[in-house]
């Protein structure tokens, strides 16, 4: 990969905003589908790119998914992992569309940052339960019925994002762009 390439400020900012994730986490585990990691990822990825993103969501997932106070799966691991890479995705897609003075700059870009935060967790929702379900009921149907049933806990994960990330990625674009560290 591009590992030579990495500056030494944006890992370690990166560095930080994971170990923020981590304790997020755990300290939100009352909460079910309530966490800052996905907006975490999203900022690190938008504010920083793909291989910064993609380290982070791998990184979070593999400390947060083998020590966790749910146990340990390998297979869902796996399916976390490779779902964290939705948001990688989406976020790299909004930065090419808008830069981040920009997103600073017009408020009507939050709409758009808010669509996007939606669309990711939609899809990173979709495909570990469909996952979910063919592995474990042998019906995608079902492990996307149970997405939503006893328990919303696929709308409960859709409005937290939908309103942590515009907040979060912004606040810390915001907070990276008058540091210098990021720019237009």
């Amino acid at each position: 990969m591009f590992w030579y390439q990495i500056k030494t400020t944006n890992l370690a900012i990166s560095a930080i905003l994971i170990a923020m994730a981590l304790a997020t986490n755990y300290s939100l585990i009352w909460l079910p589908n309530v966490k800052l990691m996905d907006a975490i990822v999203f900022l690190i990825t938008y504010a920083f790119g793909i291989k910064y993103g993609l380290f982070s969501a791998i990184t979070i997932w593999l400390i947060y998914g083998t020590i966790n106070p749910y146990g340990f799966n390998l297979l869902t691991l796996f399916m976390v992992i490779t779902g964290e890479i939705f948001y990688v995705i989406f976020a790299s897609i909004l930065r090419k569309m808008i830069k981040p003075v920009k997103l600073l700059n017009h408020k009507s870009n939050l709409v758009l940052l808010a669509f996007f935060s939606l669309i990711s967790t939609l899809a990173y929702d979709i495909y570990t339960n469909a996952l979910v379900g063919l592995i474990w009921y042998n019906s995608i149907w079902l492990g996307l019925l149970t997405m939503n049933f006893p328990y919303p806990f696929g709308i409960m994960h859709q409005i937290s994002n939908t309103i942590l990330i515009p907040i979060i990625v912004n606040s810390g674009v915001y907070i990276l762009y008058l540091r210098g560290v990021i720019n237009a």
